[in-house]
């Protein structure tokens, strides 16, 4: 990475008093009135995040509280700190507790700019964020976003997110308001980290995953000078001590404590989950899978071996932990080993750097080939399989007019093991589901979206959407209710819908004990009972407690869509404009 300048955005409050004693007259100069300090500090607050550049407050309180809380509200507020550029004050009292507070105030952007800016951000993330994200992915997929369209201002004129919206430049100011407020509109925990680095003030975030805070530089994270298509993630979801080896954290700021590596975090959840193949992906795609046993080479012999591994999917980044002790001609000696494959013109690598954990050093080497495709194809269909199928597929580069058979080398990114298992060129369904698959070959990608449900399945589902007041649309492709005679309905703001259509498309086998009046669902090791007007449901023996009962409607038992979610792990959305129920 080059030598990159930093300033942080300062901030100069200018303060002016006039305090005048008019005892005989009651004026007030605002129709905005605050009786106790805290009041006053939120009518600012509003005010100062409402863009607004001159207004008044009527306070009935103290002077001293006046004086005592201008002095601090940026600094209290780090999202003003950083959009704030100055702030006086004028005070006029009438007595001693009746005071006008005129407040004009001047801001990193006009209103105009922060509505326009606020737009095209939504437009951006509607784009981005897909709905059955996890919080870890719309982290990612923000920092990628701003790191791939954005470039670190070296004039130090831009200061915006709107400057890095508009213009695609900004210093660290703008980078971090921009990842403060996507994250904050997708209700993801932030907030700002002041500080300096490498001798130069800077800006960056903190971001909370679950139970666990992570430090996030977007800034230190775009390459200087800039690299197209290129992220780095070697400022991605540090912990205190991992950011603190280049970055001094101001003090007096009143920070959470962030001390569980998001490796071992990640690598829990790849273990632990029911979505273990998110987070291997995540793994992989922010290359913190360089700290597995396997990406760490101890020897020039042990290096060359994995170079000969990664090579094979032709990416264009290859990242490895190394033994420090390997010196330039023992790692160039086992990188001249990539250069013997065909298709490769030339290779480069980064200065090393120590790892996280102070243990190696880390090998970024990028990769250029002689030719590179248009675009990757593949013959993977988006109809819907048979659980019982065996599907065979292949994977072409696109060069022009001309294609090649790529099928043993392209990248496909990790993937839910527990619905399909892929070996060589074909793809065996263990359950029924739907995954995006990735595939990558020499830095081009395509996504192909992969579903299947078993044979009893394929009675319920349509490609037309139905002509009912409610719908359910399960792997992209809608439940015909006309089957059973029984459609969906909502009670109470609460929609139920036909038990036995909706989890045989799901995989499970279903019975129905007359004497206790119960549905039995089985999936895999899952046991469920359902039984007639009752909110109590029991998986695997655990009770679980319903917002309402399941009914018997038509001699169909019909359950509250919630009851999908938590048993099956689903992602169960509502889409109001069309009146469907989306389960992924």
């Amino acid at each position: 990475m080059g030598k990159r300048k930093f300033r942080k955005f300062r901030i100069f409050v200018s303060v002016f008093f006039i305090i005048t004693f008019i005892l005989s007259k009651n004026i007030y100069a605002s129709n905005i009135k605050a009786s106790t300090y805290n009041e006053l500090e939120n009518l600012i607050i509003n005010q100062l995040y409402s863009i607004n550049t001159n207004f008044d407050i009527n306070y009935l309180g103290c002077i001293d509280d006046v004086n005592k809380l201008m002095n601090n509200i940026l600094t209290k507020d780090p999202y003003l700190k950083s959009t704030v550029t100055s702030v006086k004050w004028e005070t006029t009292s009438y007595s001693q507790n009746n005071h006008n507070i005129n407040i004009k105030s001047t801001y990193i952007v006009t209103k105009s700019q922060r509505i326009a800016a606020n737009k095209q951000m939504d437009d951006i993330l509607s784009k981005i964020i897909k709905p059955n994200m996890t919080d870890h992915e719309k982290v990612k997929a923000v920092h990628d976003y701003i790191v791939l369209n954005g470039e670190y201002d070296k004039s130090l004129k831009y200061y915006s997110d709107y400057d890095l919206l508009t213009l695609g430049k900004s210093v660290c100011n703008g980078y971090a308001i921009l990842t403060y407020n996507m994250l904050k509109s997708l209700d993801i925990p932030v907030n700002f980290v002041f500080g300096s680095s490498k001798g130069q003030p800077h800006v960056w975030n903190l971001v909370k995953l679950g139970d666990y805070w992570y430090h996030l530089d977007t800034t230190w994270d775009d390459p200087v000078p800039n690299r197209k298509n290129i992220v780095s993630y070697k400022y991605y979801m540090l912990t205190d001590e991992e950011i603190k080896k280049d970055h001094l954290i101001d003090k007096n700021q009143n920070l959470p404590v962030s001390k569980y590596k998001y490796y071992d975090y990640l690598k829990y959840l790849s273990l632990s989950s029911l979505n273990s193949h998110i987070y291997k992906r995540l793994l992989t795609e922010t290359r913190l899978d360089i700290y597995n046993i396997e990406n760490t080479a101890e020897t020039t012999d042990e290096l060359k071996i994995i170079l000969n591994k990664k090579i094979k999917n032709h990416p264009t980044l290859i990242s490895v932990r190394v033994n420090k002790n390997l010196d330039n001609d023992s790692l160039n000696s086992a990188m001249s080993a990539i250069m013997k494959v065909k298709s490769v013109a030339e290779i480069g690598y980064d200065t090393v750097y120590m790892d996280n954990l102070g243990q190696y050093n880390v090998l970024n080497i990028f990769v250029k080939y002689k030719e590179t495709p248009d675009s990757i194809i593949t013959d993977l269909s988006n109809n819907v399989y048979n659980t019982a199928t065996k599907v065979n597929f292949n994977v072409y580069a696109v060069y022009g007019s001309r294609k090649e058979n790529i099928t043993d080398s392209v990248l496909i990114h990790p993937y839910d093991d527990t619905f399909i298992k892929i070996v060589g060129n074909s793809i065996t369904f263990k359950n029924a589901g739907m995954q995006h698959l990735t595939l990558e070959y020499e830095g081009v990608k395509t996504e192909t979206k992969i579903s299947a449900i078993n044979a009893v399945g394929f009675n319920y589902i349509t490609d037309k959407k139905p002509n009912n007041p409610v719908n359910v649309k399960i792997f992209d492709k809608y439940i015909d209710f006309e089957i059973i005679k029984q459609w969906p309905y909502i009670e109470d703001g609460r929609t139920l819908v036909p038990l036995r259509a909706v989890f045989e498309v799901l995989n499970c086998e279903i019975n129905w004990d007359a004497t206790s009046r119960s549905a039995i669902l089985q999936q895999g090791n899952t046991k469920i009972v359902v039984t007639a007007n009752s909110k109590n449901i029991y998986v695997n023996g655990t009770n679980i407690t319903l917002d309402v009962p399941a009914r018997i409607v038509n001699d169909r038992i019909m359950v509250p869509l919630r009851f999908i979610g938590e048993t099956l792990n689903k992602t169960v959305i509502w889409d109001s404009q069309n009146s469907t129920v989306i389960i992924y």
